[in-house]
């Protein structure tokens, strides 16, 4: 086998840090979807993920082709939803 399948992910969030592991494979699109409906976010507003302060763009690619291993820590970014 070869190493670990999943990333563990510890993510600052505007209600505190998620830590959790995914699958190398799971977009960011659906790691900001768990991370919203565990931390009990606004599901309207518009989220993104950063890591090093580079946003983790377009969120369709999956973790692994960011280069993402091990624990990883990020951000989850609420950007403007409307004024």
């Amino acid at each position: 086998m070869q190493g670990n399948q999943s990333v563990h992910l510890q993510i600052a969030t505007p209600k505190g840090v998620f830590n959790g592991s995914f699958p190398k494979t799971a977009k960011i699109s659906e790691v900001i979807d768990a991370v919203v409906a565990d931390r009990g976010l606004k599901t309207g507003d518009v989220f993104e993920l950063c890591h090093d302060g580079q946003k983790l763009t377009p969120t369709t690619r999956p973790l692994v082709s960011f280069g993402l291993e091990g624990t990883v820590k990020l951000e989850l970014i609420a950007t403007g939803s409307g004024v």
